[in-house]
């Protein structure tokens, strides 16, 4: 009898800024190569889905899940959270949360965790119709306890069925990767960003192939679920040991290459504000880099690469101080190359979604 593992893995994608301007010597290779697009477009697709995934941690599983609707409901796999006395979920900032399942289908291989502290935060855009084989895809997720990891792949095959302690129906057959840990997270269409299925199966005679559940075709049951909770008896749930909302010096650091790693493609396409989801709405910040962006456009110039660097990290209670700078490499139409020398200092505040957002930027 074949043996299967429920698997899944997901990545990010970083990096960054600029300020003064000095020219340099031509090179010849940044000159000569142009600007992968796709490759910007994906990065930018798993840089926005990384603050809609979590990691899961049960008494008995790890896992993986992610925001499906604006009431803080946490879709994932019911073998991850099947069982539990308590589950706590981490995002992608380190921030823990305490969720409840309000419905889950052994059958089906699904549950619904409920996350009070994230109602009123927007999911993922998510394609309610099914789509072919050939469609590339994203797989995001925790494999093996290492967050927000993504593996591309494309879709080999639809309506695929069986069943072992599961039963699962028209399937989505994959290449990209999953492994044990990623299960519950979403599969990305890698062309539209929107989400298509959970991140659910791979067999252990056939790694290189991974399975996910149809979100088109759960909708009725998930909404169902959302509409009239069925939580567990609380004599039966127990509440995790959950922190606060926390800052952490290495998570700070990631998060500001993070946000470096956006601005060279709103540089190349300045009508896409890419980086604004780690802006606070309406904060000093958002005026601060949109008048770099302008500062920085020039028509027939493109961003190449850029190399963040952060050079110190203070936290004074519920407000951090980055400073970091970054080069930005860039070439013009006639193939002189040349790079801005970015220097800031970022106040960083946490929201009321335990996620971590610029609310003011300094120059150095």
């Amino acid at each position: 009898m074949k043996q299967w593992f429920v698997v899944f893995l997901a990545a990010l994608f970083l990096a960054a800024c600029g300020t003064t301007v000095t020219e340099t010597e031509p090179e010849p290779e940044q000159a000569e190569s142009p600007v992968d697009t796709a490759a910007q477009e994906k990065a930018v697709m798993i840089a926005g889905a990384k603050t809609h995934v979590y990691t899961i941690y049960t008494d008995f599983e790890q896992g993986s899940g992610f925001l499906f609707n604006d009431q803080g409901d946490i879709l994932t796999n019911a073998h991850v959270v099947q069982d539990a006395t308590f589950i706590s979920l981490v995002n992608s900032d380190g921030q823990e949360f305490a969720g409840k399942v309000i419905g889950i289908s052994i059958d089906e291989d699904l549950a619904l965790v409920r996350v009070e502290d994230l109602a009123g935060k927007e999911p993922l855009e998510q394609e309610l119709e099914p789509v072919e084989a050939g469609t590339p895809v994203i797989a995001i997720g925790s494999p093996e306890n290492a967050a927000n990891s993504a593996t591309e792949g494309e879709i080999t095959q639809t309506d695929v069925d069986f069943s072992e302690v599961f039963v699962y129906e028209d399937l989505y057959e994959m290449t990209a990767l999953i492994k044990q840990g990623s299960s519950g997270g979403p599969l990305i269409d890698a062309t539209t960003g929107k989400v298509l299925g959970i991140n659910s199966v791979m067999l252990e005679d056939n790694p290189e192939i991974g399975y996910a559940i149809p979100l088109y075709a759960e909708m009725e049951l998930l909404e169902g679920w959302a509409a009239n909770p069925q939580p567990l008896p609380d004599d039966q749930l127990m509440e995790p040991s959950v922190r606060g909302a926390y800052f952490d010096e290495a998570l700070l650091s990631s998060f500001v290459e993070a946000y470096y790693d956006l601005l060279p493609y709103s540089m190349n396409d300045p009508e896409l504000n890419y980086y604004s989801s780690y802006l606070v709405p309406k904060s000093q910040a958002v005026e601060a880099v949109d008048s770099v962006i302008e500062e920085y456009v020039e028509a027939g110039r493109v961003f190449d690469s850029v190399v963040p660097e952060i050079t110190s990290v203070e936290i004074e209670g519920n407000v951090a101080y980055v400073e970091a700078g970054a080069v930005f490499y860039y070439h013009e139409a006639d193939g002189e190359t040349g790079t801005f020398d970015h220097r800031r200092r970022y106040t960083i505040v946490i929201d009321e979604y335990g996620d971590y957002q610029i609310e003011h930027v300094e120059e150095r």
